[in-house]
C-alpha cells in the first residue's frame, strides 16, 4: 500500500511536522488528530489541515516511522559545520562536478555577453547607428540573465539538500525511503521544476530591485555629504563612500541574513515567493545565532570564491551553499543523511 503525507508548519517556530494520509479501510489510530510541536511545545489541531494537498515523498522519507512527529535537535554553528565537512567529503565529487557545470553555464549565458556587451557600447558612442543593436542586445542579455540566475541558484540549492538529505555518508549503509516513494532523489540532477524556476525568478527580481533601490539611496546620501559636510570636496568624497559603503554593506549583509532560507523553501517546493519570505524572516529571527554565524561563513567563502574568480567560486560555492542546507533542515526539524533512522 501506498502512502502519502502532508505536512504542517508550525505557526509558532516554523518547523515541520508531517504524517501520512490513511485511507479509510486502514485504522485511523495511526493518524494523529492533534500534537504538540517538539520543537517548541506549540500545540497543533492537525484537523484543521485536513484536504491540504500530499506532500512530497522526499519530505520525510529518511522517517522510519512516518507518523511520529519529528523531534528536531538544537542546532549549532558546530554541528552545522561538521555535518556539512562530513557530507562534502562524502560527496565531493558530485558537489564540484555539478558547482562547476553551473559555473559554465553562468559565464557562457551571462558573463560572455556582457563582455561583448561593453564592446558594443564602445562602438555605439562612436557610431549612433549601432545604439538600437546595442539596446536589442541588452534586453536579450538581461532576459537570459534573468533565466540563468534563477536556475542556477535553484540547482546549485536542490542539490546541496538531495546531498544533505540523501548523501553517501560513512555512518549509514542504506537510506529509507518514504513506502510508495515513485522517485529516487538524485543528487547530481541539472532539472528545475517549472514553478521553482517561476518563484525563484520572482525572488530574485526582488532581491535586484531592492539592491536597485539601496544603490540609488546610497548615491544620494553621498551627495548630501559632498554638499552638507564642511571639508574640501576630496575629504567629503572620500568620507560621503566610506560612510555610505559602511551602511551599504550593513543592509545588504542583513537582507542576506533574513533572506537565505528563501532559496531553500523555495527550491524544496516548501512555499511559494511571497510565502517564503515570510517563513524566512520567521526562520532567521527564531533561529537567529546559528543563523547568523551561518551566513557569516557562506559570505567569507563567497568573497573568497569571488577574489579567485569564476575558478575559484567553483569551488568555493558548493562548500559554501552546504552548511545553508544543513542548517534548513536544523532549523525546519528535517532530517540529514547522517542521522540516525532508529
Amino acid at each position: 500500500m501506498s502512502h502519502q503525507a502532508f505536512r504542517v508548519t508550525c505557526p509558532n517556530c516554523v518547523a515541520l511536522i508531517e504524517f501520512p494520509i490513511v485511507p479509510r479501510s486502514d485504522s485511523i489510530d495511526e493518524v494523529p488528530m492533534s500534537g504538540v510541536c517538539t520543537a517548541c511545545s506549540h500545540a497543533i489541531d492537525f484537523s484543521q489541515f485536513e484536504g491540504k494537498p500530499p506532500a512530497d515523498p522526499h519530505s520525510f522519507a529518511n522517517r522510519q516511522r512516518a507518523v511520529a512527529l519529528l523531534n528536531p535537535t538544537e542546532a549549532s554553528i558546530e554541528s552545522v559545520l561538521f555535518d556539512a565537512f562530513q557530507l562534502f567529503r562524502s560527496n565531493w565529487k558530485v558537489l564540484l562536478g555539478v558547482s562547476c557545470l553551473t559555473t559554465l553555464i553562468w559565464f557562457l549565458l551571462v558573463v560572455w555577453p556582457c563582455q561583448k556587451l561593453s564592446g558594443l557600447w564602445s562602438l555605439a558612442q562612436q557610431d549612433a547607428a549601432q545604439l538600437l543593436t546595442f539596446l536589442l542586445a541588452s534586453i536579450l542579455v538581461a532576459g537570459i540573465a534573468n533565466l540563468t540566475t534563477p536556475y542556477t541558484t535553484s540547482v546549485i540549492a536542490r542539490m546541496t539538500l538531495a546531498v544533505s538529505r540523501y548523501g553517501r555518508c560513512h555512518n549509514r549503509e542504506t537510506i529509507q525511503y518514504a513506502p510508495g516513494a515513485n522517485e529516487t532523489p538524485s543528487r547530481g540532477s541539472l532539472s528545475v521544476p517549472v514553478s521553482v524556476l517561476f518563484h525563484m525568478s520572482l525572488f530574485m527580481l526582488f532581491v535586484a530591485v531592492v539592491m536597485a533601490m539601496l544603490l540609488v539611496l546610497g548615491v544620494i546620501a553621498m551627495i548630501a555629504f559632498m554638499l552638507v559636510l564642511p571639508f574640501p570636496r576630496e575629504t567629503a568624497t572620500l568620507v560621503g563612500t566610506f560612510s555610505v559603503g559602511c551602511v551599504y554593506f550593513v543592509l545588504i549583509f542583513t537582507l542576506q541574513w533574513l533572506l537565505w532560507p528563501t532559496v531553500f523553501l523555495i527550491a524544496d517546493r516548501r512555499a511559494s515567493f511571497t510565502e517564503s519570505l515570510r517563513e524566512s524572516f520567521s526562520l532567521s529571527w527564531v533561529h537567529r545565532r546559528v543563523s547568523l554565524k551561518v551566513v557569516t561563513f557562506y559570505f567569507l567563502l563567497s568573497t573568497i570564491g569571488a577574489l579567485l574568480f569564476y575558478v575559484g567560486q567553483a569551488l568555493t560555492a558548493p562548500i559554501a551553499s552546504l552548511p545553508l542546507a544543513v542548517a534548513y533542515l536544523r532549523m525546519t526539524g528535517g532530517q540529514t543523511a547522517l542521522d540516525p533512522i532508529e
